[in-house]
Parts: structure tokens; sequence; C-alpha cells
């Protein structure tokens, strides 16, 4: 598995990907997924075997109170890859990109019904914060997960 950066001509692969992973209202428009990993703080992974597409996770950086977060706005793996490790190589990479710009914590969203996306989140360290009503549209909550970084002491 090959891990590298967004190139402008992932992005048709990317949102077809998307495509597969979620279903509405939890997918995003070609536009939107073009907004989310060209976006100025975004930091987006992709991981490929042998010229295919298997995953991404698009991250962003954004101020807190607290300090800086990076914050998951998409974890996207292929069928044909899940349960081979590609989702967690794609988290510790962007939990290493987020360290390298000073982010104390990471923090994503997951549909409160999704018991795969909370198991694996869970199990990587992320705890639930809070509840957000309709985060997805009417009657479609998300469940706030955060997770604290470790500050790298130079």
């Amino acid at each position: 598995m090959r891990l590298r950066g967004y190139r402008a001509g992932d992005l048709d692969a990317m949102y077809a990907l998307d495509v597969v992973c979620f279903e509405p209202p939890f997918r995003f428009s070609r536009g939107a997924m073009r907004r989310f990993a060209e976006a100025k703080r975004a930091r987006v992974v992709l991981a490929e075997q042998e010229g295919i597409l298997a995953g991404f996770v698009i991250l962003h950086l954004e101020p807190s109170v607290q300090g800086p977060v990076g914050y998951v706005v998409t974890l996207d793996v292929a069928p044909e890859f899940r349960r081979r490790g590609v989702a967690t190589q794609l988290m510790r990479e962007a939990e290493r990109l987020a360290q390298e710009e000073g982010c104390l914590a990471m923090a994503l969203h997951v549909f409160t019904e999704n018991r795969a996306a909370i198991r694996f989140y869970t199990q990587d360290g992320f705890r639930r914060a809070h509840r957000e009503d309709g985060f997805y549209g009417a009657s479609q909550d998300a469940w706030v997960f955060y997770k604290p970084l470790r500050v790298s002491r130079d």
C-alpha cells in the first residue's frame, strides 16, 4: 500500500469512491468534495495499491479555543480493501500531519447509527464528546469524537 498526497487529477476517483462508501445524506457532492480536498487548510492522504485507489482521508486544520485541531472531514475505504488496515494507515498519517502542523487533538463526526465507524474510532483512541442533533439533516444525528494528540517536544 502506498500513501501519497492529493493531486488535482484525483478528484474524480475520490468522488466515485465516496459514492460507493456512503449513501445520501452522508456522501458529498462532487463540488463539495473538491472544496474540502482543495481548501487551503486541507491535508489529503490517498492510499493506492497498484494504481487503484484503496481509500483516502481529508483532514482540515482548524483553530479552536483550546488550540489547533485536525478535523477529519471524511475517511473512505473501498469495500474490497476494508479490514486490511487501510483506514488505520490513513488515520496514522492524518494524525502525523496534524501533529506536524501543531494540532493538539483530532475531531470528527460520526452518524449515531454507524456502529462500525464508532467501533473503529473508539478502538483508535477517540472518545465520544457530545451529540449534534440534525448534523446530517432531519433525524440524522452525529456523535462528535475527540482524540488528544501527543505534543512533540523539539
